[in-house]
């Protein structure tokens, strides 16, 4: 297999020394003995930031490489308060080539170098736990935005001390949430202007601003907001307070907060819809990108680990074949886009309709097909070999979206019309608006696909797609052969309150002609999803296999985004096992991955596949899968990691089959996903059922891709 060498953001610094090897064991005694319903990992946790030293929990007490200043203390529980005592047990000798090993001297390494950077960074550079931000490279009218490193150490199963170091921007706001307020809207996220104990500043969903309530008003630990702050020296008088607002932690809890303690938190989408979109280009080409990564790990090298010359981790990649994909009558396509003007793979005929959302000022204007979205309908039909009769459109006011007149227009379009999916032409919605407007338009079977006027030809494209995925059409489909017949993704999302969580799943039927559907959520607690239910997910993609093929697939690839937990697929594997039915399962992750670099003069293509050393004690590697149709890459993409958790697939062949997957996504004309299709849709699944629930997907055909 052709390979070519190129870097990764990761670079080597020394051996681990015997002495590090050996870290100090602290036993931990809690009294009272904590429950069964207590994390004791969590507990653990919060000893470890109690104690004073570089400490991590193992096993029932503390690593750590020196030795605690406190010995006793307390921490909070579930139950309420415990009282724990350190107990020296001695040094214990690690393995780095044991996974936990190597995971616990990780932990300790990324613990003194966090350590190390508030130590001898923090007076010129704002320092949060691993984030180190620097210089600022653009500004605006209440925010700016700083170029920093994310960073992180670790140790590989050789013992060996590497510095990972990843070059990004934040986006900082130079206003408190009430300063903002002033000029601008209500921010989805806000977060803290003062740190906690770790030096992080704690994030939270922006609830509602409580203009009726005052901070001396509302009572916190039997004192006033206001003072509750006061006396932790957060604001030295009553006018920095500003008004209370409510806010959400990532547990659903909501607190009350003041809005002078609070900023926005702000991304790229806040600015352009502020219209900043086209001062913000911050995307940094690879060697433009290595250097800085380069240079910024030789400086942190020498200050932190007395490292003079780091050298970057050195590795080969291999060029996977370029996937291939066909539309109506097996012809080859290289875009979804293109199926537009060449055919689906399998389209249907089918009635869809208009609805038109008014403002108040056009409350009165009769509902029409736009001239340029008939047209490309009718082209999209015709090329399909199928026939779309566009229905009489329809149309209600916005301030209506919650009347009875909206209930009575989908109605008729649904049971009288016989509509199978429909278009919604709206001015820009509030999120409540749109998820409201989707649920009721579900409630009566109706996929919906959005749109804002006016048409553009590129949005066009996309809304006659997304239109076409929501009728259940088959697009296309990927010509080739590949190991698994069936591919199984998994995600786990949370509804906006997040006090519940969905297990969701999508398939993708490779080997019949590029079937996508999807399986219904189950609500859960947590983000571990119940075997009995991944089993049940599992049926469902089976039988689809089965009604469209006349049998059982030979092979199924399983797909869970993140790392897995083993008892989710117990049930699953065993059941495979029992029908005589292969499987691999993997866990893809789009985070923890880093980045690859190409070597001086080289360029960097899709595609691209970088094996690793065991990871977790498992095979590994790393797939670029990013940027195609783009005759070159203009930012530095970051490539999925992926871990063979089992299964007898050879890891190239899984790139492969992965790789291709993430071009099986037809809602989108010219840009594809990172990650494979059955995960992509999984993840779109989960998070729209946490916005508009389960209740409306009851009956709705698994290949209408809603969500989408």
């Amino acid at each position: 297999m052709k390979s070519k060498r190129v870097y990764l953001n990761r670079f080597f610094l020394r051996p681990l020394a015997e002495k590090e090897r050996k870290p100090l064991f602290l036993e931990v005694r809690f009294d009272p003995v904590p429950s069964r319903e207590e994390n004791p990992y969590r507990l653990l946790g919060r000893v470890a930031g109690q104690v004073g030293s570089l400490a991590t929990p193992w096993t029932g007490g503390l690593l750590t490489w020196s030795r605690p200043r406190l010995q006793e203390g307390e921490v909070k529980g579930l139950d309420g308060a415990y009282r724990f005592a350190l107990h020296p047990a001695g040094e214990v000798l690690l393995d780095p080539s044991r996974p936990p090993d190597r995971e616990a001297l990780s932990r300790l390494a990324q613990k003194r170098l966090e350590a190390r950077l508030r130590e001898l960074y923090a007076h010129r550079y704002e320092v949060e736990g691993n984030l180190l931000l620097g210089k600022e490279t653009h500004a605006g009218e209440g925010w700016k935005v700083r170029r920093g490193s994310y960073l992180r150490a670790f140790v590989d199963g050789e013992g060996r001390l590497f510095l990972e170091l990843d070059i990004v921007h934040r986006i900082l706001p130079t206003l408190t949430l009430e300063e903002w307020l002033a000029p601008y809207p209500m921010p989805r996220r806000v977060r803290n202007t003062y740190p906690t104990g770790s030096g992080r500043r704690q994030t939270w969903e922006l609830v509602a601003v409580k203009e009726e309530l005052a901070p001396r008003e509302v009572s916190v630990e039997g004192v006033s907001l206001l003072d509750y702050h006061a006396q932790r020296g957060r604001i030295a008088h009553e006018g920095q307070a500003g008004r209370v607002v409510r806010v959400r932690d990532e547990k659903g809890k909501e607190v009350f907060h003041l809005a002078g303690l609070l900023q926005p938190v702000l991304t790229l989408e806040d600015l352009s819809d502020l219209g900043y979109d086209g001062a913000l280009n911050l995307q940094i080409p690879p060697q433009d990108r290595f250097s800085l990564t380069a240079q910024t790990a030789k400086q942190v090298a020498k200050r932190v680990f007395q490292v003079l010359d780091p050298k970057p981790q050195e590795v080969h990649a291999h060029p996977l074949p370029q996937p291939l994909l066909k539309a109506r009558r097996g012809q080859r396509i290289r875009k979804p886009a293109d199926a537009l003007r060449i055919g689906a793979l399998l389209g249907q005929d089918a009635k869809v309709g208009l609805l038109v959302v008014n403002e108040v000022n056009e409350a009165n204007e009769a509902p029409f097909w736009p001239d340029l979205l008939r047209r490309a309908l009718l082209q999209m039909s015709r090329a399909s070999g199928v026939n779309l009769e566009l229905v009489e459109p329809k149309s209600v006011a916005r301030r209506d979206l919650l009347a009875l007149d909206l209930a009575v227009a989908l109605d008729q379009l649904s049971r009288e019309v016989g509509v199978a999916a429909l278009l919604v032409q709206t001015p820009p919605l509030y999120p409540n608006e749109r998820n409201g407007l989707k649920r009721a338009c579900l409630q009566r079977g109706l996929p919906s696909q959005f749109f804002n006027p006016p048409l553009s030809e590129h949005k066009l494209d996309n809304i006659l797609l997304g239109l076409a995925s929501k009728l259940g059409w088959r697009v296309m489909a990927l010509d080739g052969a590949y190991p698994a017949e069936l591919a199984v993704g998994f995600d786990a999302g949370a509804d906006r309150s997040r006090s519940l969580r969905y297990g969701g799943a999508a398939c993708a039927v490779t080997a019949d002609g590029g079937l996508l559907a999807w399986i219904l959520p189950e609500a859960q607690r947590g983000e571990r999803i119940h075997g009995d239910v991944v089993w049940g997910m599992v049926q469902e993609a089976l039988l689809a296999f089965r009604r469209s093929a006349g049998r059982w697939p030979s092979h199924v690839l399983l797909l869970r985004d993140g790392k897995i937990q083993r008892q989710e697929f117990n049930l699953v594997l065993q059941e495979l096992a029992k029908k005589g039915i292969g499987y691999d399962l993997v866990s893809v992750r789009k985070s923890g991955g880093g980045r690859i670099y190409p070597r001086e003069g080289d360029k960097l293509t899709d595609g691209l596949y970088v094996p690793l050393a065991d990871s977790e004690g498992k095979a590994a590697f790393l797939l670029l899968t990013a940027y195609p149709g783009e005759e070159r890459m203009r930012g530095t993409p970051q490539p999925l990691k992926v871990v063979h958790e089992e299964g007898p697939t050879p890891v190239e062949e899984l790139a492969r089959q992965i790789y291709h997957l993430s071009r099986l996504y037809p809602p989108s004309g010219f840009r594809f996903p990172s990650l494979p299709a059955p995960l992509h849709l999984a993840d779109r699944l989960v998070r729209e059922v946490g916005r508009i629930g389960l209740s409306s997907l009851q009956g709705l055909d698994r290949e209408k891709l809603f969500f989408v």
